[in-house]
């Protein structure tokens, strides 16, 4: 059982969602946060795909992940979309898209809390991606798509499908 969490465009990012009727945190049980907190937070960065001395960012906490503690692997958080702020709509950058929501979701088939994923992206109009990621778990499966306006780099969640 997690606190959910809702994309909140006042500021921009993650809350934690609050009932309003009583004003108590709700909690869930599906894998919305997961898949919220594998995507929304900001990876780390290869050393090649940034400027040096450029912020490769991270999210904090994985300095303390014992995966890290071996060198010869990186057992980072989140995902690395923050990188295409800036890239241009073209498919070289959208089979990037691809890869790195691959990529962020991966740790939920790593730790067995699904035994499959499947992710398309395609392009709904200018300026904008689309992501449907399909989560396989006990002979069924769910859905979930995202947006994304390349210009604005604003998400938006559109939950289970």
């Amino acid at each position: 059982m997690d606190f959910a969490l809702q994309y909140s465009p006042e500021i921009g990012g993650l809350d934690i969602a609050v009932d309003v009727g009583t004003g108590d945190f709700v909690r869930e049980d599906t894998l919305v946060t997961a898949m919220m907190l594998s995507l929304f937070l900001d990876s780390l960065a290869q050393e090649h795909e940034v400027a040096p001395g450029a912020d490769r960012r991270g999210w904090w906490a994985d300095v303390f992940s014992p995966a890290n503690a071996d060198a010869a692997r990186e057992d980072s958080t989140g995902s690395r979309l923050w990188l295409l702020a800036r890239e241009k709509q073209l498919p070289v950058t959208q089979a990037r898209l691809q890869a790195y929501l691959h990529q962020a979701l991966q740790w939920m088939v790593d730790d067995g809390l699904i035994t499959g994923k499947d992710v398309t992206v395609f392009i709904p109009r200018t300026n904008w991606y689309a992501a449907i990621v399909e989560l396989h778990l006990n002979g069924s499966s769910r859905r979930f798509r995202f947006e994304w306006n390349a210009l604005a780099d604003v998400w938006r969640f559109e939950g289970e499908q």
